[in-house]
């Protein structure tokens, strides 16, 4: 676990989280509005935020309570989880605090600290689609929306978007420049190759059957190709296709996962109307997605699921 050192801002001391910071935050925890975007509900006594205080504590992250400066009251937590991969933060406020800058001004302190002490490269925000305040705060402070993905929450009866905000070290103004490590390789999605017999046919074959869009044809006749299917360029699901070397070659075993949006019933029906094969039926699976699953003209599984 990293070693948390308080911060302090104009009106706000960042205070290292602690177990005796229970009673206070259960008055943040247990605010319906406050909590109205988080993955668990209200808290219900003092013993809940007890437990997710130690389980923050129990982590690799870094966690402050957001404490007055005049009075030294814990009003909410700021911090990073700790999670391998991009450095993600999560923050609260009692929302008797909010619309006084108290969130900006806690937010640009966490942020600067992680940066400049703690050695964060980037840090990221998960926020809830219907989120608008949080979205905003987000994008005052600096962070830039990178993508969304979609999910569904215990506490929520649908499934929803989960926008990602993220802000590099090198965009924050305050960073101090001397030492900084270079920027990583950026890596902006994936796109898996496909072999086939006969790429004009396949890329044919997605388009009129699947929905998909052809994107390009390489070589007379073509030997190589790429289709996607998505509502805008990125994000999509994207599928480049590539020629054997012989007819006679097998076809690679693998399987590709695509993730689609809430009206997959509408998929589904759509597939099975056209007279795709339907290797797998829709249905709702014990981990909590949707899922059903087709094979194409050439024996690729192709697995559809969203958020049960």
């Amino acid at each position: 676990m990293k070693t948390i050192e308080p911060v302090e801002t104009g009106r706000l001391v960042l205070r290292p989280l602690a177990m005796s910071d229970a009673a206070d935050l259960f008055r943040v925890y247990r605010d319906a509005e406050a909590m109205r975007f988080w993955h668990t509900p209200p808290h219900a006594s003092v013993d809940d935020t007890t437990h997710l205080i130690g389980e923050l504590l129990a982590g690799d992250g870094a966690w402050w309570a957001i404490c007055l400066r005049a009075d030294g009251v814990a009003i909410g937590t700021i911090g990073f989880h700790g999670n391998p991969g991009a450095p993600g933060m999560g923050y609260i406020l009692g929302s008797d605090y909010w619309r006084r800058g108290y969130g900006e001004e806690a937010l640009r302190a966490a942020a600067t600290h992680g940066f400049r002490r703690l050695g964060f490269d980037r840090a990221e925000l998960w926020i809830h689609q219907d989120n608008i305040a949080s979205q905003r705060l987000a994008e005052k402070v600096g962070f830039v929306r990178r993508g969304q993905f979609r999910t569904r929450w215990p506490t929520f009866p649908h499934s929803h978007e989960i926008y990602i905000y993220g802000l590099l070290a090198r965009e924050w103004p305050v960073t101090a420049a001397d030492g900084r490590a270079a920027s990583p390789v950026a890596c902006y999605y994936l796109e898996p190759i496909l072999g086939v017999p006969d790429v004009k046919a396949t890329a044919e074959y997605y388009r009129d059957k699947l929905g998909f869009a052809i994107e390009f044809f390489y070589g007379d006749p073509p030997t190589h190709a790429g289709v996607s299917r998505g509502e805008w360029s990125f994000p999509a699901a994207r599928i480049q296709l590539s020629r054997l070397e012989s007819e006679r070659a097998s076809v690679p075993t693998v399987d590709l996962f695509i993730f689609v949006g809430p009206d997959i019933a509408r998929l589904y029906d759509a597939y099975r109307n056209s007279g795709v094969e339907i290797a797998s039926t829709l249905e709702a699976k014990p981990w909590g997605m949707r899922e059903f699953a087709i094979r194409d003209c050439n024996g690729y599984l192709l697995r559809f699921g969203t958020p049960a």
